[in-house]
């Protein structure tokens, strides 16, 4: 089984490891004042979000890291799901050439973070963390004063594996655009400040 999870984890490439926080014991106190946005030439495009997964991968026993599957062509499955909070992903992609099937984003220069309408990449960063006993995606400020953080999405459970992570309410996925051209970026996309940073 580690052989398998050693071989999996090479596959789908370790990039950079967003380390699981241990079970926090301390109350988080946000702010409702939104993040002050910088200017940025990047736009977003709407997506079929059934052709979009967000993952905690596992490393090792006690922390995990995002990845973020797309599927391009209907010619082969690049993941199934079974069973419900928590689902389990089982990533079929790593058992094909996926080259124009699947995309697969494993760090920050695949995906970050947009609310509305403003492009959070310089400001947030994406972190995996266990709370309870659910892995929560966090979106999570570089420094103090740039806002509040932001939950987007949980594994409702945990179990071994890959778990897929479901996005709260408010939150999609759209495509970073440039002049109206679609890029190989994927946001996690929030209409509204008010929305986004609202305990779930």
């Amino acid at each position: 089984m580690k052989a398998y999870f050693g071989w999996l984890a090479l596959l789908l490439g370790l990039g950079w490891q967003m380390a699981i926080a241990p079970d926090p014991t301390k109350a988080q106190t946000t702010s409702p004042i939104a993040p002050i946005p910088q200017a940025s030439p990047f736009g977003q495009q709407e997506v079929d979000q059934s052709k979009f997964v967000a993952i905690a991968q596992p490393l090792g026993s006690d922390s995990h890291k995002l990845l973020v599957l797309e599927q391009i062509s209907n010619r082969r499955l690049c993941w199934s799901e079974t069973g419900r909070y928590p689902t389990q992903i089982d990533p079929l992609l790593v058992t094909f050439n996926f080259t124009g099937i699947c995309g697969r984003s494993i760090d920050s220069n695949g995906f970050s973070i947009r609310v509305a309408g403003n492009d959070l990449a310089l400001q947030y960063s994406l972190r995996l963390s266990r709370r309870f006993n659910s892995v929560v995606l966090q979106g999570t400020p570089f420094s103090t004063g740039q806002g509040p953080a932001m939950d987007i999405a949980t594994t409702g459970g945990f179990t071994s594996g890959f778990l897929k992570l479901q996005l709260f309410p408010g939150w999609r996925f759209t495509k970073r655009t440039y002049n109206g051209r679609p890029l190989p970026h994927f946001y996690f996309t929030n209409d509204s400040y008010d929305s986004a940073i609202t305990p779930k």
